[in-house]
C-alpha cells in the first residue's frame, strides 16, 4: 500500500470534520443564548394566538384635536347646565311653624304696649326727685353759679346779670358823667362781652331822670370796663349780652358807691 501524504503548500489549510462539529456545536449554544437573553428583556413576545397586548391609535389630525377639546367641554357645559337649573328653581321660603296658644295667656288689642313690672316703677313719677329752682341755679336746669337770666334785650338777644372783673374807678368814669346829680339817679345800658373781660356794642337801655345823659355818659366810659362773661352750665360764654346798671349818689364816693350792677 501507498501511504498518501497531502502538501499543504498544494492543498491549503482545511479543518478536520471534528474541529468542524465543535465549532457547529459552539455556534448553536450561543445562538441559543442570545435567543434566551432576549427573550427575557421582552423583545421577543408572543406568536399568534391572539393573545399579544392591545394596539393603541393616535390621531394627530386637526380633527381629532376637535374631538379631544369637545370631549373636555362637555363635562364643563353638563356643570353650566345645572348652575342654570338650580338658578331657575325659585327657592321658597321656610315657613314658620304656627303659633301655639298658650292656655292662660291675655290677649292685647293691636297697638296696645306691655309692660313688665319693673318698667311701671321706673315710669313712676311720683319717685322721681324734684329738682329745686333757685340757690343760684337758673330753673333751666343749669349748674350752680351760673348767670341769671334777666330776659331779652337789644334786637331779642338773651341778657344776663354783669359781674365785674373790676370795678371802674372815678378817674375812669368821672369825665363822662353830668355835673349835676341827685340822690336816685341811675343809668342802664346792655353790652355785648368780648375776650379779656372787655366789652363792645354797648346800648343804652334807661336812665332816671329821662334825658339827663347818664346812659349815654355810662355808654361812652364803657370801653374801660372789664366786665366777666356770663357763665351757663359752668362755662363762660363770651360773646353774650350783660346788663350793667349804675346808681348814682349826690357826692361821688368810693368806686363801688357809684357803681352797681
Amino acid at each position: 500500500m501507498f501511504a498518501w501524504r497531502i502538501d499543504p503548500l498544494r492543498q491549503g489549510y482545511q479543518a478536520s470534520p471534528r474541529e468542524r462539529a465543535g465549532s457547529f456545536v459552539f455556534a448553536l449554544v450561543a445562538s441559543a443564548l442570545v435567543f434566551l437573553i432576549m427573550w427575557k428583556m421582552g423583545a421577543v413576545t408572543g406568536f399568534g394566538g391572539g393573545q399579544g397586548s392591545r394596539l393603541t391609535a393616535i390621531d394627530l389630525t386637526d380633527a381629532g384635536q376637535d374631538e379631544s377639546k369637545a370631549a373636555e367641554k362637555q363635562p364643563e357645559q353638563k356643570q353650566a347646565k345645572q348652575a342654570e337649573s338650580a338658578e331657575a328653581t325659585p327657592v321658597q321660603p321656610a315657613t314658620a311653624p304656627p303659633a301655639v296658644p298658650i292656655p292662660g295667656k291675655v290677649q292685647w288689642p293691636e297697638g296696645f304696649i306691655e309692660l313688665s313690672r319693673n318698667d311701671y316703677r321706673a315710669g313712676d313719677i311720683s319717685k322721681m326727685k324734684r329738682q329745686e329752682s333757685g340757690g343760684g341755679a337758673p330753673s333751666g336746669g343749669g349748674s350752680p353759679g351760673d348767670s341769671a337770666s334777666l330776659g331779652q334785650g337789644p334786637g331779642g338777644v338773651r341778657l344776663y346779670a354783669a359781674q365785674w372783673y373790676r370795678e371802674p374807678t372815678d378817674a375812669e368814669i368821672g369825665p363822662y358823667l353830668p355835673a349835676r346829680r341827685t340822690q336816685g339817679d341811675w343809668a342802664m345800658i346792655a353790652c355785648k362781652t368780648v375776650e379779656k373781660y372787655h366789652v363792645e356794642d354797648c346800648q343804652e337801655l334807661g336812665e332816671s331822670p329821662p334825658g339827663s345823659g347818664l346812659a349815654r355818659a355810662i355808654r361812652q366810659a364803657s370801653w374801660q370796663f372789664l366786665v366777666r362773661p356770663p357763665r351757663v352750665n359752668g362755662k363762660p360764654q363770651v360773646g353774650e349780652w350783660v346788663r350793667i346798671r349804675f346808681d348814682f349818689r349826690p357826692k361821688k364816693g368810693a368806686a363801688g358807691d357809684d357803681a352797681n350792677l
